[in-house]
């Protein structure tokens, strides 16, 4: 067990990277989603440029149609951290409560890198433990407000504009390799000013894949392997290509080595704070 002081000052830590990194993020509408002709347009971009050669235009097609149909959302004004969690940021939550040490720490990633490996479980313990001690309500985005944040206010295909940039996000055609660290994109942030939300590692959102209102139940691979109820990641990864780094893009845990590079970042709604 550690000292107070010891916890105290991890607990401090923590709090001060995360205050200095929420961005408020204003109520609105937005389209959420994809209409017809942009899942089309992402279907002729992207079947020549997969990673994984053998999926054809109609099976790619199927996973895109998880965004059909383009529909509007409303959400309440609510902040969310600039960066994904880093490693150092889960070390402090490790030293002040000894919780386990995902992969990516195991590994002894860098610090300033996203952390990784860590499971809805894990990342709940990290919010129940930050909301109790400071008082603050801390949880995960939503899919929606996570959408929200990388489209942007001129609701963008990826965070960083139009047209896909290997040079603006870390996927696997920036041939980089492994994660980077979470301000390394910062001068390519969404509009709301988010950072790296497009690459370096998925991340978990509050929430599990269902059609959207007027759309379909998609059941491809996602679906035989965890069910018609899986949680639903954002962002794609280092590892994977640029297709799962567009805005509305909808992924999920698939349980293989590609696939664990999941991280995650903070929410927190206006006003929200314990009683």
């Amino acid at each position: 067990m550690n000292s107070p002081e010891k916890t105290e000052s991890a607990l401090l830590k923590l709090l001060q990277t995360l205050n200095q990194q929420m961005v408020p993020v204003p109520a609105g509408v937005f389209s959420m989603g994809s209409s017809q002709a942009e899942v089309d347009r992402c279907v002729e971009f992207w079947t020549s440029r997969l990673v994984d050669k053998k999926f054809t235009a109609a099976q790619f097609r199927q996973w895109i149609l998880k965004e059909y149909p383009c529909h509007p959302v409303q959400l309440n004004s609510f902040s969310l951290s600039r960066f994904p969690i880093t490693n150092q940021q889960y070390r402090d939550y490790i030293t002040a409560t000894g919780a386990a040490a995902p992969e990516s720490i195991q590994r002894n990633k860098p610090q300033n890198h996203p952390v990784w490996g860590v499971s809805l479980d894990a990342v709940q313990g990290f919010l129940d433990w930050l909301s109790i001690a400071s008082g603050k309500v801390f949880r995960l985005p939503t899919e929606a407000e996570w959408e929200y944040a990388a489209k942007g206010p001129q609701s963008l295909e990826y965070p960083f504009g139009e047209e896909f940039d290997s040079a603006k996000c870390n996927t696997v055609e920036a041939g980089i390799g492994d994660t980077t660290p979470v301000t390394d994109y910062a001068r390519f942030a969404s509009g709301f000013d988010i950072c790296d939300l497009a690459g370096n590692v998925e991340e978990w959102t509050s929430d599990c894949y269902s059609p959207y209102q007027g759309g379909t139940l998609v059941k491809d691979d996602l679906v035989d392997t965890l069910g018609t109820n899986y949680p639903i990641t954002r962002g794609g990864s280092f590892k994977r290509g640029g297709d799962l780094a567009r805005s509305a893009r909808r992924h999920g845990p698939y349980p293989a080595p590609e696939y664990k590079f999941i991280g995650f970042r903070v929410a927190i709604s206006a006003m929200d704070t314990h009683k």
